[in-house]
C-alpha cells in the first residue's frame, strides 16, 4: 500500500508537469489579449518554462543522489506551488516570464527526484519498469489533457486558473511526500553540486533558441548575431571540458556507453521536438482555420485525454509484456509521425475534421502515452541505481530541450514561409514530419542492434 502511495506522489508531480506544458497553450489568446503582447512573444511564455526545466533538471537529478531524494523532491515542488501563485496573479509580462521560469526550475528540481524514489522504491526488475511505466505514461495523460482542460479553463475561470489549478494538487502531493516518502539515507557520496555547470547549461540553451528563433533576421543585426553565436559555441566547448576534469561533474559521459541510453536520451529529444510544437501549431489552427473557441476546442480534445488514460492503464501493459521496451517505442512513433500525416491531409483537404481528430487520436491518445514511457525506461534501465537521478535529469533535458529547440525550428520556418510567400503551415508540417521520421528510424536501428546482440548470445557450441 505504501508503495502505491508513493508512485501516487511521483505520478501527481510528473501529470502536472506535463499539463503545465500543455495546458497553457489554449489560454494564450486571452493571455495575450490581457498583457496586449504580441505574437511573437507567444513563443517564449513556454520556451522560458521548458528551457530553465531543461538547464537545471541536469542539476536536480545531481541534487537527488548527493543530499536527498526526498528533500529535493519537496523543495522542487514547494518552488512549483509559489512560481503558480505568482504566475496567477501576474500584472505584467515580464513578472508572468520571471514565474515561468521559476516553474521550470521548480519541476527541473523535483521530477528526477521524483524518477529517483521510484527507482529506490521499486527494486524488483519487472516491478520497476511497471512502476516507470505507470510514471511515464501519467506524462502522456497530462500532456493530452492540459491540451482538453486549457481551453475549457481559460474560457470559463480566466487564464490564471491555468496556474492556480496546480497549487491544491502539487500542495497535496507535498503533504503526501513528508508523510509516506522515507526519510533521506546519508548519501554514499557527497561533492560540489556544480551549480556553474547548471547555470552555464541553461545558458547555453536560451541562447541557442534565441539564435534558432532569430536566424530569419540575421540581416537587420548580424553584428549582435555573431557575437551571441561566438559566445554560445565557446560556452559550449567550455562546458564540455569542465565536466570532463570537473571532480563532480553534472553530465557523467560514461552513462552514454550504457545500452539504451543513447537512444531513450535522442528519442526523448525528438519526442519533444515533435510534441510541443505540435500542440503549438493544433492550438493555432483549431482557433484561427478551423474557428473553434478555446472552449469548444477544449471539449473536442476531452475524450482523446480519456483515452490516454485508458490505454496508459490497459494497453501499455500488455505491449511491454508482449513487445518489451524498444518494439513498444517503435509503434508509438508510428502513431507520432501518423498524427503529423493526418494533420497535414487535415489542412491540405477538404476533409478538414475528420483527418485533424485522427492526428489527434494517433499523437494525444496513442502517441504519447505509448512513447514516453519506453524511452523514459530505455534511458535509465541500465543505469547504476546511484545514478538514476542523473540519467533521469539527463533525459528530462533532453526531452525539454528538444521541445524548446523544436519550437524554435518550427517559428523559424513559419517566419521564413510568410517572407518567401509559402504556406506557413506546410514550411511547419514538414518540419514536425521530418523530425517524427527520424524518431521511428532511430528506434528501429536500435532494435536491429538489439536482435543482432540477442542472436549472438543465443548461439552455443553444438
Amino acid at each position: 500500500m505504501k508503495k502505491r502511495i508513493v508512485l501516487t506522489v511521483a505520478c501527481m508531480a510528473i501529470f502536472f508537469e506535463a499539463l503545465d506544458v500543455s495546458v497553457l497553450n489554449m489560454a494564450l489568446p486571452g493571455m495575450q489579449q490581457y498583457f496586449h503582447f504580441g505574437p511573437d512573444a507567444i513563443q517564449w511564455v513556454q520556451t522560458v518554462y521548458v528551457l530553465m526545466y531543461a538547464g537545471f533538471v541536469l542539476l536536480g537529478g545531481r541534487l537527488s543522489d548527493t543530499m536527498g531524494r526526498k528533500k529535493i523532491f519537496i523543495t522542487g515542488a514547494f518552488l512549483f506551488v509559489l512560481a503558480s501563485l505568482g504566475a496567477g496573479f501576474s500584472m505584467s509580462f515580464a513578472w508572468l516570464l520571471v514565474c515561468r521560469g521559476l516553474q521550470g526550475l521548480g519541476v527541473a528540481l523535483a521530477i528526477p527526484a521524483a524518477m529517483a524514489i521510484i527507482s529506490h522504491t521499486f527494486t524488483e526488475p519487472a516491478e520497476k519498469n511497471r512502476a516507470f511505466g505507470i510514471f511515464g505514461a501519467m506524462a502522456g495523460i497530462g500532456f493530452a489533457t492540459g491540451l482538453a482542460i486549457g481551453g475549457l479553463i481559460s474560457a470559463w475561470m480566466g487564464w490564471q486558473w491555468v496556474f492556480f489549478i496546480n497549487v491544491p494538487v502539487i500542495g497535496a502531493a507535498i503533504l503526501l511526500a513528508l508523510r509516506f516518502i522515507p526519510h533521506d539515507q546519508p548519501a554514499e557520496q557527497t561533492g560540489d553540486s556544480n551549480l556553474l555547470s547548471g547555470v552555464l547549461i541553461t545558458l547555453l540553451l536560451m541562447l541557442s533558441a534565441w539564435l534558432i528563433h532569430d536566424l530569419g533576421h540575421v540581416a537587420a543585426h548580424p553584428v549582435v548575431f555573431t557575437v551571441l553565436l561566438i559566445l554560445t559555441l565557446s560556452a559550449g566547448v567550455y562546458f564540455v571540458k569542465r565536466e570532463r576534469v570537473h571532480a563532480s561533474p553534472l553530465v557523467d559521459f560514461n552513462l552514454f556507453r550504457l545500452s539504451g541510453v543513447i537512444t531513450g536520451n535522442i528519442g526523448a529529444t525528438l519526442l519533444g521536438s515533435t510534441f510541443l510544437p505540435y500542440i503549438f501549431l493544433l492550438t493555432l489552427y483549431l482557433q484561427e482555420v478551423l474557428g473553434f473557441s478555446a472552449s469548444s476546442a477544449g471539449l473536442l480534445l476531452f475524450p482523446f485525454s480519456i483515452l490516454s488514460g485508458l490505454i496508459s492503464k490497459f494497453v501499455l501493459p500488455h505491449l511491454f509484456h508482449r513487445l518489451g521496451i524498444t518494439r513498444t517505442g517503435i509503434i508509438g512513433s508510428c502513431f507520432m509521425l501518423a498524427g503529423i500525416l493526418f494533420f497535414t491531409l487535415s489542412y491540405f483537404t477538404a476533409w478538414h475534421l475528420p483527418f485533424i481528430l485522427l492526428a489527434v487520436l494517433c499523437i494525444n491518445a496513442m502517441g504519447m502515452s505509448v512513447t514516453f514511457p519506453a524511452i523514459t525506461i530505455l534511458a535509465i534501465q541500465t543505469v547504476p541505481e546511484t545514478q538514476h537521478g542523473l540519467a533521469s535529469g539527463i533525459n528530462g533535458t533532453c526531452n525539454a530541450m528538444g521541445g524548446g529547440l523544436g519550437l524554435s525550428l518550427v517559428g523559424l520556418m513559419m517566419q521564413l514561409a510568410t517572407v518567401y510567400d509559402w504556406n506557413s503551415y506546410a514550411a511547419g508540417l514538414v518540419v514536425l514530419a521530418l523530425i517524427a521520421l527520424g524518431a521511428v528510424l532511430q528506434l528501429y536501428s536500435f532494435r536491429l542492434r538489439e536482435t543482432a546482440v540477442e542472436g549472438r548470445l543465443v548461439k552455443v557450441p553444438s
